[in-house]
């Protein structure tokens, strides 16, 4: 078995400083503007021979954005209990009864740990190299044997291993959606299979207690416990987009963790988790779950493998910060300023004005600044992915725009996500 290189992305950070990151088995490794290590953003899947990290190629400045027995896509009936969550529907069930005062760790995972599977995803069979195995968590969601995971886990594999209990299972890959790094993968479940109870991220505030059950470096059925750290925090996909609103948790999560469950003390799952940042390929306790909500939203094109399509506005961008505004005698300290427009894509379109760089080579400053999207102010390209990440494509989104230091309107009508573009 072989790990994997390649280019992966990279991004431009609040404080100017160019952020570079490349994709292994193991993870992204962010490098500082420096030259320095800066952090290591895991990806939390298995390699068991992971690969060696190196350098790929330098884009311009400032991308912002957006497994004894076989299964078949489809099988079961009934129509359990639903409780309505973010827009979608998801099977409802019981959360453990926790006592006031008392230790919940215990007693959600016993309640909950029957619910988590390790799923394996095989790659590369016949190659030079020969196969590659990756290795996450996932958890029932029905009872009908569909299971919530990372899109990185199942790895583009249309058939992965579930193993649950003392058996493997063959899932079938229903469907995914790699910018929200979200898949459900279904099994024919034995009888008893209960799904895990769904919360939302709104119920969660900094400090609260969650939950993490997965496999960690293949420890089955691990459990770690933390705090909510933070919430709304960001970070970039391999297409480029940012994924926004993720939850931070100081819940230690190793590779293995990812598409397993972050519950609450009342045992609900509250997010998926995904990634960590750490200068040791392990965690330091800075790690990422991706908002269940997320997860019901897109329930229903993940469970009969529909695309997922993603609002594009087609620029790059730059965060602006107090240090960039006084570099670029800007008018504002905070907001997003257009470095470069994709050709014959939304922003262009609709005459948004990129920088006179172009993004190539360092940006002049003069593009127009993003202040606001509808109405909403955005401080930074996190806050502006977020602002129209639940739109749908089509929709005409009216930003306000600063441009030589007047204020105005662009309205720009959103297209869907390239699949072959870096650009947001």
């Amino acid at each position: 078995m072989a790990g994997r290189d390649r280019w992966d992305e990279w991004e431009t950070g609040r404080d100017g400083g160019r952020r570079r990151a490349w994709m292994t088995g193991v993870g992204l490794l962010l490098v500082g503007a420096a030259g320095g290590a800066l952090a290591v953003s895991q990806l939390l899947r298995h390699t068991p021979a992971s690969g060696t990290l190196s350098a790929g190629p330098q884009p311009a400045p400032g991308v912002a954005g957006p497994a004894a027995g076989n299964s078949t896509a489809g099988e079961g009936s009934g129509t359990p209990a639903n409780n309505t969550l973010g827009g979608g529907t998801v099977p409802l069930a019981t959360p453990p009864v926790v006592a006031p005062g008392s230790n919940p760790v215990p007693q959600v995972y016993q309640q909950a740990v029957p619910s988590v599977v390790t799923i394996t995803a095989v790659s590369g069979a016949g190659t030079q190299n020969g196969p590659e195995e990756d290795i996450g968590t996932g958890f029932f969601i029905d009872d009908q044997g569909d299971i919530a995971t990372n899109e990185h886990v199942v790895s583009g594999q249309k058939q992965v291993s579930v193993e649950l209990g003392d058996k493997v299972y063959t899932g079938q890959v229903l469907g995914t959606d790699p910018m929200d790094d979200l898949a459900v993968v279904h099994i024919t479940p034995p009888p008893g299979v209960r799904p895990l109870p769904l919360a939302s991220v709104k119920s969660l505030q900094p400090g609260d207690l969650v939950i993490a059950i997965g496999n960690p470096f293949q420890l089955t059925d691990s459990v770690t416990a933390g705090i909510v750290s933070g919430l709304n925090r960001s970070m970039p996909t391999d297409s480029g987009r940012l994924m926004s609103g993720l939850i931070q948790t100081d819940a230690a999560l190793n590779p293995g963790n990812s598409g397993g469950p972050l519950l609450n003390a009342q045992g609900q799952v509250v997010g998926i988790n995904t990634a960590i940042e750490s200068p040791v390929a392990g965690s330091v306790g800075i790690g990422f779950a991706i908002p269940v909500d997320r997860l019901v939203q897109l329930l229903p094109s993940l469970l009969h493998g529909t695309a997922v399509q993603h609002p594009w506005l087609g620029i790059q961008a730059l965060d602006i910060s107090p240090a960039l505004q006084q570099q670029y005698h800007l008018p504002v300290a905070k907001g997003v300023l257009v470095v470069a427009t994709v050709s014959g894509g939304p922003a262009a379109k609709a005459g948004l004005h990129p920088d006179s760089s172009h993004g190539k080579g360092m940006p002049v400053g003069d593009g127009d600044i993003i202040i606001a999207v509808d109405g909403q102010s955005v401080s930074d390209v996190a806050s502006l992915t977020a602002a129209i990440a639940n739109d749908p494509v089509g929709k005409v989104v009216d930003l306000t725009v600063l441009r030589g230091g007047q204020e105005i309107h662009v309205k720009v009508t959103l297209a869907a996500w390239p699949s072959d573009t870096h650009q947001p």
